[in-house]
């Protein structure tokens, strides 16, 4: 682009000067890379709606969890042990480490077909209070008993396990080496199942590199993705902060069961007809290996989501909105390739998977 040059006279008390003219040439417009090459308060503006909590992309915080070490081996052997359940269902059977702490399938396959998609277990210590889709459970004692007890999950009962793992030397061992007594009870075996679960976090990202100053983690369209979800995307609204989620409920519509139904998503919880149909912003890193999305699994590909998005959010294949659609989506029009770059910026978000070796059983 020709910058026109600014020619500035110099002047002596009026006299004219032997000196020919001072030319000016402002400093050329900088490059994106350039723009978000510095600290992220001197980024371009991000592109918000009336009312929201601005919170500016950050970097992953280190794990808050001081839970002890045998207190999480005890946890984790529970998690692993179909005895925990029914017998034949454990925590892991929909919660793989291998993938994402996900099972890959559109909804959950517990002991029966499950109506909503399995979340990940990555960084599940920045949700309590809001566990669960649309945020039912308030605690980690609560979200863990129900997924016990519950018919279509693991089958089991949460109030005999005491009963049940009392006779098992092994566990004794565990559950003494954890609470320095034998004599279980189902919140202390609870509280190590939740104790495991906190302490499994997602790992560093080339974009938590870029944000540390490493400006050239991302490469140019991973930069022109990540400018897009900031601004004309308006992505940053709803998916904010370290963990790319406001941890608030929104309406995106796709309300339509497996079975045909509609689920009422947070409303089952507050009984407020404005929560109809909201369910819990996911947060976004590892998101392109966690295929199929939204609560129900509905969506296939990542590309497909960013696409109906942009747009609006259209239901398709017979899929209809519950309640009020979120004002948050628009149709923002991006086109084919800004999609693609939003998308690239996506999969900066991503981290080797966790490293987990099963425990030996007692």
């Amino acid at each position: 682009m020709a910058l026109a040059a600014i020619i500035v006279y110099s002047c002596s008390k009026g006299k004219a000067t032997t000196e020919g003219p001072t030319i000016v040439v402002p400093t050329p417009e900088e490059t994106l890379r350039q723009q978000y090459s510095k600290s992220v308060t001197q980024w371009p503006a991000a592109t918000w709606y009336n009312n929201i909590q601005i919170r500016e992309l950050a970097a992953l915080p280190q794990n808050p969890s001081k839970d002890k070490a045998e207190l999480i081996a005890l946890g984790k052997a529970l998690f692993f042990d179909p005895r925990t359940g029914n017998g034949m269902k454990t925590c892991a059977s929909c919660h793989h480490p291998d993938t994402y702490w996900i099972d890959q399938k559109t909804t959950a396959d517990g002991i029966a077909v499950h109506h909503r998609n399995t979340p990940s277990m990555e960084n599940v210590w920045q949700l309590e209070g809001k566990l669960f889709h649309d945020g039912r459970a308030k605690t980690y004692r609560e979200q863990i008993a129900e997924a016990i007890n519950s018919p279509i999950e693991m089958g089991g009962n949460a109030t005999a396990l005491p009963a049940k793992l009392q006779i098992i030397p092994g566990y004794l061992r565990l559950y003494e080496a954890a609470y320095s007594i034998q004599t279980m009870t189902v919140e202390e075996l609870l509280d190590a199942i939740a104790a495991y679960s906190r302490s499994i976090s997602s790992g560093e990202t080339a974009f938590d590199r870029f944000i540390k100053g490493d400006y050239q983690a991302l490469n140019d369209v991973q930069i022109e993705g990540l400018h897009l979800f900031r601004t004309k995307g308006k992505c940053i609204n709803c998916h904010n902060g370290p963990f790319f989620t406001d941890l608030d409920f929104h309406n995106l519509g796709y309300a339509v069961t497996s079975k045909g139904a509609l689920d009422n998503g947070r409303f089952e919880v507050t009984g407020l007809e404005t929560d109809k149909g909201k369910f819990r912003t996911p947060g976004l890193r590892n998101v392109v290996h966690t295929a199929p999305y939204l609560h129900n699994g509905s969506i296939a590909s990542l590309s497909e989501l960013i696409n109906l998005l942009s747009q609006g959010m259209p239901q398709k294949t017979g899929q209809q909105i519950n309640g009020t659609l979120s004002p948050h989506i628009k149709n923002v029009r991006l086109s084919s390739k800004e999609q693609e770059n939003i998308l690239a910026f996506l999969e900066s978000l991503s981290s080797e998977p966790t490293k987990t070796e099963r425990p030996v059983l007692p």
